[in-house]
């Protein structure tokens, strides 16, 4: 019994989740941890790889700044009127279950041409569709080249978004916009 005691130990001591790695500058004191992980993907039950992106006010916007937080991660098109109605369901959405449990993230991957936003573009289209979270200038790199999924999220229409938990995991990916899905997902997280 002893033995199988010990043996549990060591079992339980040596089995680790994924290597939380906290990086620190000696140049600039940061208002938080930076959290990284070995390894990242955007497969579902993977910790989705960090991305640093400029947001619709010149503010520089981090996936990871939100650990702790539901994210959602809106990756969506100018041209796409669905994008629209889904970025518009953001702030009310992000108001009802508080600013402190969830955080929406809008990147956009496209403008009304085909091509990568710029600023004027996405302060625009977050004017224009009366959002005040982040709308984010992304472009096609956001979307898969690989079947491992580390270059790209699996885009296979648009809106498509994401659902990362508290623990930066991602737990569910949709293609198209169902409101009551989304509240779903984020029910089942909090």
């Amino acid at each position: 019994m002893k033995h199988l005691l010990v043996f549990l130990f060591f079992l339980l001591v040596s089995c680790k989740p994924s290597k939380l790695e906290v990086e620190q500058t000696e140049s600039a004191v940061d208002y938080r941890s930076w959290e990284t992980w070995e390894e990242c993907s955007q497969q579902i039950d993977d910790h989705p790889c960090n991305f640093s992106l400029v947001n619709q006010h010149g503010e520089e916007v981090e996936l990871y700044d939100f650990y702790g937080k539901i994210i959602i991660v809106d990756l969506s098109a100018m041209w796409c009127g669905p994008c629209a109605i889904m970025g518009r369901a953001a702030d009310p959405i992000v108001e009802e279950y508080g600013a402190e449990n969830v955080e929406w993230l809008t990147i956009i991957v496209d403008n009304e041409q085909g091509n990568p936003p710029d600023q004027d573009d996405i302060l625009r289209w977050a004017t224009m569709n009366n959002i005040t979270g982040h709308v984010l200038a992304g472009d096609r790199s956001f979307i898969a080249t690989d079947e491992e999924l580390r270059t790209g999220y699996p885009i296979s229409g648009w809106p498509t978004y994401v659902v990362v938990n508290q623990e930066m995991v991602l737990k569910y990916g949709v293609a198209g916009w169902s409101e009551a899905l989304l509240r779903s997902q984020i029910d089942s997280l909090l």
